[in-house]
This record gives C-alpha cells, sequence and structure tokens, in this order.
C-alpha cells in the first residue's frame, strides 16, 4: 500500500523534471525507508549514477533532479542506519550534503534584473528543505546554514507543507528546554499537517513524501511532552498513511508496552 501512496504524486521537483520517471524512484525511496530497508536505498543510489555516455554532456534539469533523489536516498539511509551503523549513517549525511550542493549547482541561473522562475523557486525551496533535514539527521542544527536555508526556503515557498514541516523541526530542536517555545513548535507542526491533508484533499496527487512523518514527528514530540493520547492518535495517522512506516511504529510501541 505504500508504495502505491508513495507512487500516486511526484514531488514539484520531479514534476518539474521530465526526462525520467523520478515519481517511480521517489516511491522506491519512500518505500524502502518505510521498511528501513538500506540495501533497496543503496539500490536505488547505485542506479542513480549518471547515464550520460561518453563524450556526452547531460541537462542540468537531470543532473539537478539526480542530485536531489541521491540526496533524498542518503539522507534515507542515514536515517535507517542511525542506530545501528552510526558512521555509515555520518557519511550517509555527508553524501547527502554534496548532492544538495549539485542539485543548487543545476538549478537554472537567474539573468540579472530578473525574477525566478515559478518552477525555480519551487525546486529551489524544495532543495533547502532537503538540506535542512539532512542537517537535522546530522544533528547539525547549529549552524548557520541550515537556518538561513530553511528560513530562505520558507520566503520562497511560504505554502510548500514540506518547508514548513522541516521549519517545524528545527523550532522544536532549537527550543530546548523552553516549555513554551516547544509548544509553539508543536502549533507548527499542527498547521503543517492540515497543509499536507488539505493538499491530499484538494488534488488529484498526494503531496509525496513528508505527510506521514509529519505525524510521526508530531507523536514523538507529544510523547515528550507527556501527551500520551495525542501522541498514539498522531501515530495511528501516521501508520495510516504509511502502514509499513517502522518507525511510527517503533515509536507507538514505546507507548503502549
Amino acid at each position: 500500500m505504500i508504495g502505491a501512496l508513495a507512487l500516486a504524486g511526484a514531488s514539484s521537483f520531479a514534476v518539474a523534471q521530465g526526462e525520467s520517471d523520478w515519481a517511480d524512484v521517489e516511491g522506491r525511496i519512500q518505500y524502502a525507508y518505510y521498511t528501513n530497508d538500506a540495501r533497496a536505498l543503496n539500490s536505488v543510489l547505485a542506479a542513480l549514477r549518471s547515464k550520460a555516455i561518453d563524450g556526452e554532456t547531460e541537462a542540468a534539469a537531470e543532473i539537478g533532479a539526480r542530485a536531489y533523489f541521491r540526496a533524498l536516498a542518503q539522507y534515507r539511509v542515514a536515517q535507517v542506519l542511525s542506530t545501528s551503523k552510526k558512521s555509515q549513517s555520518k557519511d550517509a549525511i555527508d553524501e547527502c550534503e554534496d548532492e544538495i550542493d549539485i542539485a543548487i549547482e543545476a538549478l537554472p541561473k537567474i539573468p540579472i534584473g530578473l525574477d525566478e522562475t515559478d518552477a525555480g523557486r519551487r525546486q529551489r525551496a524544495e532543495i533547502y528543505a532537503l538540506s535542512t533535514a539532512c542537517a537535522i539527521a546530522g544533528r547539525e542544527l547549529t549552524s548557520d546554514a541550515g537556518e538561513s536555508r530553511i528560513a530562505e526556503a520558507a520566503r520562497l515557498e511560504p505554502r510548500n507543507a514540506r518547508v514548513r514541516l522541516f521549519e517545524a523541526l528545527v523550532a522544536y530542536a532549537d527550543a530546548g528546554k523552553d516549555i513554551s517555545a516547544k509548544a509553539a513548535a508543536i502549533v507548527k507542526l499542527r498547521a503543517v499537517i492540515v497543509m499536507f491533508e488539505q493538499a491530499r484533499a484538494a488534488a488529484s496527487t498526494t503531496p509525496e513524501w513528508g505527510a506521514a512523518e509529519a505525524y510521526a514527528y508530531l507523536g514523538r514530540a507529544l510523547y515528550e511532552q507527556r501527551d500520551i493520547v495525542g501522541a498514539r492518535e498522531a501515530l495511528e495517522r501516521a501508520l495510516l498513511v504509511a502502514p509499513e512506516y517502522a518507525y511510527a511504529r517503533k515509536l507507538m510501541g514505546q507507548i503502549t508496552r
């Protein structure tokens, strides 16, 4: 079922790139992540190596899309290996950051005096959001680059649910032991979930990665705040979106044991 959900809609970044079936790639990455399958993620990474023939130059759009999805796959590898193989998880974060740099460099150049196109702006925001996700996974939120990128992403695409998701997660991490700041971050997480649900209800395609994760992160945050009922409800919703979501199942097990 997860595969069908993940394949139901391509990201705005994927839709903008037309030469490869990026929606299928994204679906494979998501399914492998949800099922904690590092081997499958590495298979996707191998398949995403450049297909340019010697002497030929790959189009910038293809380079950018390939780098974006390699970054997404590396981010998922880092998450899957975060508890069992921390050294490899850190290596995956480093690779994610390298791919992000390639994706940014491949974005269309903006002529002086002209504004960035809507498509370019969406792609840039998606890349910046993924960059922040990698920073969160690597626990590098104190770096100025991660914070400035999510702020810029929110400026570019204020209605992008993935952008707002990682903006909320940065706020939650930055809150530390400040109870009121954590509560404000949880309010942001709830607002993100509304954004995902509205997008799912209003469009023929669903938002890609992020919806199940938003519920799971909300569940974790509520559990940390001792709101067991709210945490269970959020995790149940995560598992409705992605029934095989191993991380959500693990959190649910901690709550119900």
